[in-house]
């Protein structure tokens, strides 16, 4: 994994508007690690979810949880993340 990405512990996509999508990555303080556009446009499922799981493996992170992403309180997606194992 990237040594940028091993205090991941959120992937949080927000909508940036005309069907395009961003993802960033954050710390267990909530600080942006990073930040990546996302070349996928349309809605969220199905569109755009399976994308996010693709990129975050890419990454070498994986999400937590059967059913891991909500809506936060600014409208994003947000999910738990972990390294791969």
């Amino acid at each position: 994994m990237p040594s940028r990405f091993t205090a991941a512990r959120w992937a949080v996509v927000s909508e940036q508007g005309d069907g395009r999508w961003r993802l960033s990555v954050h710390d267990e303080a909530d600080d942006e690690l990073g930040a990546i556009g996302l070349g996928v446009e349309g809605s969220w499922e199905p569109d755009v979810e399976p994308h996010v799981r693709f990129v975050l493996v890419q990454l070498g992170l994986e999400l937590a949880g059967s059913v891991p992403w909500r809506e936060d309180e600014l409208g994003d997606q947000r999910a738990p993340v972990l390294p791969l194992a």
